[in-house]
């Protein structure tokens, strides 16, 4: 039998949380493009501070998978390829850590 407090399926455990917490950030911060797309005015309205009253409301009323990001200066691309090498990363360990553990 396993080790009940096995501590490499704790750390994969808290990474796998850190990820879906990231995943949910580049979510938010697509939904941000989005509602900017689907604007006739998108300078417009984020020039005139209406965009970020909009943002503010939208996440005190929706629920948690849904909150629209605010503004993010770092590059959307860089962040989501970074996130895909370390979700990457992390699958490839957590498979070989369970293919090789005994946790039955």
């Amino acid at each position: 039998m396993g080790d009940p407090a096995c501590t490499t399926c704790t750390a994969l455990l808290n990474e796998a949380l850190n990820l879906t917490v990231r995943g949910r950030t580049l979510d938010g911060i697509q939904r941000r493009a989005d509602t900017l797309a689907a604007s006739k005015d998108p300078e417009g309205w984020q020039e005139s501070g209406q965009f970020e009253r909009y943002v503010q409301r939208h996440n005190c009323t929706c629920d948690p998978w849904r909150v629209i990001e605010h503004r993010s200066l770092t590059p959307q691309l860089w962040v989501e390829d970074q996130f895909q090498r370390d979700l990457h990363d992390w699958e490839t360990r957590a498979r070989k850590h369970l293919m090789e553990s005994d946790h039955a």
